[in-house]
């Protein structure tokens, strides 16, 4: 994730250079869970603006949403266009947003929220100011923890040192986090162990990761290099 949006920081500040652009938009990077919706929601709040809200990720197209789209930057009114999910516009798509951010009203400030930036065209990218969210810690999970605490539900216990295949099945029980388990998992073997590596390429793929990590402790427990068979298809 850092690394693609090191790349889109490049290919932004080349197009800046080549042509200055107005800022008409805001690009929101970060992963699912980090906070980027209540970002956008405070930041128009904070200027005193409307809030209005699309998401892409239903409409990829913008076969639906073009006319709306159209007439909201044309509002009066100071307006934050919250579009959710602009890195899943198609090409035909994105050539209309980049209408709308050139003939957009100077009240209106677009904000593309996105995972993936550099799935968007260079000329969009020229048009936005870059807002990298942190994604350490996530924003989702952290809240579900807030809300915990609150209602009384014991909170997360530690895990213990040396975890087997064994204690999976428990540990799924009391709702633990198997991205802990596997950060754990990865501070103990390293990102060489090849087990581990294909335990990963597994998870990417849309493997349970309970399983997957049951497997690699597993072939840890028993000496096993043979690692995770992954299957994509």
């Amino acid at each position: 994730m850092n690394c693609g949006i090191a790349s889109v920081e490049q290919m932004f500040e080349r197009e800046t250079k080549a042509k200055p652009a107005p800022k008409a938009a805001l690009l929101v990077c970060g992963e699912p869970g980090c906070g980027k919706s209540a970002w956008i929601k405070a930041q128009a709040k904070q200027k005193g603006a409307e809030l209005f809200h699309w998401n892409i990720r239903v409409d990829r197209s913008l076969r639906e949403g073009r006319e709306i789209l159209h007439t909201q930057v044309r509002a009066r009114q100071p307006m934050y266009v919250w579009l959710e999910g602009a890195d899943d516009l198609t090409q035909e798509a994105q050539a209309f947003l980049r209408r709308i951010l050139e003939t957009a009203s100077p009240n209106i400030m677009c904000a593309l929220e996105v995972r993936e930036p550099w799935k968007l065209s260079p000329p969009i990218l020229s048009r936005c100011t870059i807002v990298n969210l942190p994604s350490h810690t996530s924003f989702r999970r952290q809240k579900n923890l807030e809300m915990a605490k609150t209602l009384g539900i014991p909170g997360e216990k530690p895990l213990k040192e040396n975890l087997t295949w064994k204690d999976i099945s428990s540990l799924r029980k009391d709702a633990v986090d198997p991205m802990l388990i596997l950060q754990q998992c990865i501070d103990k073997y390293g990102w060489s162990n090849v087990n581990l590596q294909n335990c990963i390429r597994a998870i990417g793929a849309g493997k349970t990761p309970w399983i997957q990590l049951a497997l690699f402790l597993h072939y840890q427990d028993s000496g096993s290099t043979v690692g995770v068979r992954v299957n994509t298809e």
